[in-house]
């Protein structure tokens, strides 16, 4: 009964929806193959049989794919339960061979080739199935041979309707030759999408036992049962890496992922991932049991073969020059990552002796023939592999790679009395790789000045740790500890100064947010009524800071301490014409200690006179009426005049400049960010930033060059995903001064309405969300992924290898 019989029931309706147009691309691809080997054919009867079958084929097709589905949901409800796919009868049994003629053989023998053909194509994809389904169905192990959807259901239930809808066997031969490459696709595709059905509904994956086998035990064949079809006894599962077998008939031991001794002895030794698994989580007694004669010599074997490929010149260090240097001219955006893996030889002048990769591989075959158990020529197996997958890193630079690559002799002679080391978190040797390869993200140009200050002891700790050929742990710890001390020593006054910049762009932040409080309670004073929207323009944003300013640096002196609170009444009676006419002795009274707190407040704020002399100009205009009444008074006054004397003080041309307040001036407006003087800014390292408004010409800076293609506009969702995605402590290649600079993020305002990036040299990058979005559309700041090199190297050795992933042999490609 399985455990989530509903979950399975979903797993069987996507693969009958499925398997209908599955079977249609198949026949269709079958058919054109059938058409070229027609085409292609030398004899008469030959071209005529092919003809044949395809045009039979072409003839059923539409009957096939609508009967395909249902034969399929059938098959998945017998599972086990079908008698004649599961009772064996070797081929060679009379019995079996006295039922069937040579055409049936032959087409059996065909089903059989299908079924192998499509197990390299599916493998990694069935793996993954196999275990999560045998998980499902309630098994605490893999059990390939219950995966109710395994590949030789779709084969066999193929198979019985071709000779449902065809009479003639060797026709229906052809067909299952020609259907076999693309069914292996189509159902590689269906495993895929079946394995992240199961993995988004978090289905555990059931686990392997472990057994190692005897070199000399041939490799029997597959069973057949009377239908002629291989039976599902796990080995019709194994990849060409291992072999997976079930246990006895009557037993409950499940699968096991055999190794061999020949294998372990190679320079590449083909092991499947479970083995990689068990061995690194420590289960399994197999990795215990110590290595055999015919070990040794096929490690001996391998070693003769590395020293004929020694007596090779080595390569032409200027080729390696030149392919180093073969996209320097291109900005650092747009080279190609510069190929790097486990068997790519180095620079000599570099990395030394063991630049050369058969003498890396000759430590490594050295180390396997002094090994005594399995589990110390399995470690040193993990350990070339995980070299070989952080070689392959694309996030890091092509030295940071090659300086891993040239490490290897040193971390293969740890894995001999610490076979499992990589999978030790804390381990030094596993820090000193993630460490460095941490460090690297800060860089983006392998060519750079500051690049070259980085790498260079890192170069010098490797060479060191190859030739101190120590098998403990604790040189790596030293070179991990020297390489933290310069680093240390280098960020010290970067971190002083990124102290300043936060404190800065915290304490403004604290101050806007604070002066936004300030001007929400100025806007309900009751004597704001009919005040123009200049001044209060000038109370909600300026004043507002200032008093801000004023309270968070003087906490103890209350909410008050230099009276600009008490001079808000002042200035707002000021504006009053109505009033100031009738009393303008008062007015000349205030405002001139009026003007001189204001100036004073402005001046402890820092804010430029330049920023505020727009309000100070309407606020003389206002004042103008009652300025000009007292000359007026005092010319005549001066006259010895007794009568009236007419008064004209018309506004002028400045009825727009001091209209009253519209409703929206009335209430205030939180600032897109908060607002920090060019005092603060210069006195924290902060680079200089446009003035509210003036964004865009920042952006207009890093904008392309005449002629240069202009990306398209990023989707609104896709800039905000981006947007999202910057993380204080992650990092991004932004274009700045005509180079693209790596930065880092320090810090994020509370409302992600400010960033602070820094690059080279300690620069600050400071930019509003606005300036941030126009940059991340234009793709001049492009967030650089980073993430831990180590582990990800670790799942992908312990996880099947990506489909159509190269194999390559060490020596071969280095020479």
């Amino acid at each position: 009964m399985p455990a989530d019989s509903s979950l399975l029931e979903q797993c069987f309706a996507c693969v009958v929806h499925e398997a209908g147009p599955l079977s249609g691309r198949c026949i269709d691809v079958a058919i054109a193959s059938l058409q070229q080997a027609e085409n292609q054919g030398r004899e008469v009867a030959e071209r005529e049989r092919v003809a044949n079958a395809w045009w039979r084929l072409q003839q059923q097709r539409d009957a096939l794919v609508a009967q395909y589905p249902d034969r399929l949901a059938q098959a998945f409800r017998q599972g086990d339960g079908g008698s004649s796919l599961s009772v064996p009868a070797p081929l060679s049994g009379s019995s079996f061979l006295a039922l069937v003629d040579d055409n049936a053989v032959n087409e059996s023998l065909e089903a059989v080739r299908l079924q192998q053909a499509l197990m390299p194509v599916v493998e990694q994809a069935l793996a993954m199935v196999d275990a999560r389904m045998s998980s499902l169905i309630g098994l605490e192990t893999v059990h390939v041979e219950k995966n109710p959807i395994r590949p030789s259901v779709f084969v066999r239930t193929l198979r019985d309707l071709m000779s449902e809808r065809e009479s003639d066997a060797p026709v229906r031969t052809l067909w299952l030759q020609h259907v076999a490459p693309p069914l292996a696709r189509e159902l590689c595709t269906l495993y895929e999408r079946v394995a992240l059905m199961l993995q988004n509904a978090h289905v555990q994956e059931a686990g392997y036992r472990i057994r190692l086998v005897a070199d000399g035990a041939p490799s029997r064949p597959s069973p057949l049962a009377q239908d002629g079809m291989p039976e599902d006894d796990g080995e019709t599962s194994a990849s060409r890496w291992g072999s997976v077998s079930a246990a006895p008939a009557g037993t409950a031991t499940p699968p096991a992922a055999d190794f061999r001794m020949g294998d372990l002895a190679r320079e590449q030794t083909p092991l499947r991932h479970e083995v990689m698994r068990a061995f690194l989580a420590g289960e399994g007694e197999a990795f215990d049991a110590p290595l055999d004669n015919g070990y040794y010599e096929q490690v001996r074997h391998e070693l003769a073969r590395v020293d004929g490929h020694a007596a090779r010149p080595p390569l032409d260090e200027g080729a390696i020059e030149r392919e180093r240097t073969r996209y320097r001219d291109l900005p650092v955006v747009e080279r190609p990552a510069r190929q790097v893996h486990g068997a790519s030889p180095l620079s000599a002048e570099r990395w030394g002796v063991y630049a050369a990769p058969h003498e890396r591989a000759r430590v490594l075959l050295e180390l396997k023939h002094q090994a005594d158990q399995v589990s110390q020529a399995l470690g040193l197996d993990v350990v070339r592999k995980l070299v070989d997958q952080v070689a392959r890193d694309p996030l890091l630079l092509a030295p940071v790679r090659e300086a891993v690559v040239a490490m290897e002799p040193a971390l293969l002679r740890l894995a001999m009395t610490e076979p499992r080391y990589f999978g030790q978190d804390d381990h030094p040797a596993r820090r000193l790789i993630e460490s460095v390869a941490q460090r690297s993200f800060r860089y983006n140009d392998e060519f750079a000045t500051d690049f070259d200050a980085f790498f260079e002891p890192v170069r010098a700790q490797v060479v060191a740790l190859n030739d101190a050929a120590s098998p403990e742990p604790a040189p790596f710890a030293q070179a991990l500890s020297s390489l933290q001390a310069h680093w240390s020593a280098a960020d010290a006054e970067g971190e002083e100064r990124q102290k300043r910049q936060r404190d800065a762009l915290q304490l403004a932040e604290a101050r806007q947010e604070l002066a936004n409080q300030i001007a929400w309670e100025i806007s309900h004073r009751p004597d704001l009524y009919n005040v123009p929207g200049i001044v209060l323009d000038f109370l909600y944003g300026s004043w507002s800071l200032v008093i801000a300013g004023a309270q968070l640096s003087h906490p103890e002196a209350g909410e008050d301490p230099f009276g600009f609170r008490k001079v808000i009444g002042d200035l707002l009676w000021s504006t009053r014409r109505e009033v100031t006419l009738r009393q303008p002795r008062q007015l000349f009274d205030i405002v001139p200690s009026m003007l001189q707190t204001l100036r004073r407040g402005l001046d402890m704020l820092g804010k430029p006179p330049e920023e505020t002399q727009t309000f100070f100009d309407a606020l003389l205009k206002l004042h103008e009426p009652a300025l000009k009444l007292r000359r007026i008074r005092a010319q005549a006054d001066h006259a010895g005049s007794s009568g009236r004397t007419p008064l004209d003080i018309g506004e002028g041309d400045d009825s727009t400049l001091l209209a009253a307040a519209t409703p929206e001036q009335q209430k205030p407006q939180p600032p897109e960010q908060p607002w920090i003087g060019q005092r603060e800014r210069a006195s924290a390292g902060l680079d200089p930033m446009p003035v509210p408004g003036t964004e865009e010409a920042g952006v207009e800076d890093r904008s392309p060059a005449e002629g240069a293609e202009t990306p398209a506009p990023m989707p609104p969702e896709a800039l905000a995903d981006l947007l999202s995605a910057l993380q204080v402590g992650g990092w991004a290649d932004l274009h700045s001064g005509g180079e693209w600079l790596r930065a880092q993020l320090v810090w994020v305002g509370t409302n992600r309405n400010l960033f602070l990036f820094t690059s080279r040299g300690g620069r600050s990058h400071t930019m509003t969300r606005r300036s941030c979005e126009k940059l991340l559309s234009g793709r001049w700041l492009r967030p650089v992924a980073s993430r831990p090199v180590v582990k990800k190297a670790l799942e992908t050795v312990v996880q099947a290898a990506p489909r159509g992933a190269p194999r390559h042999d060490a020596v071969a490609l280095a020479d």
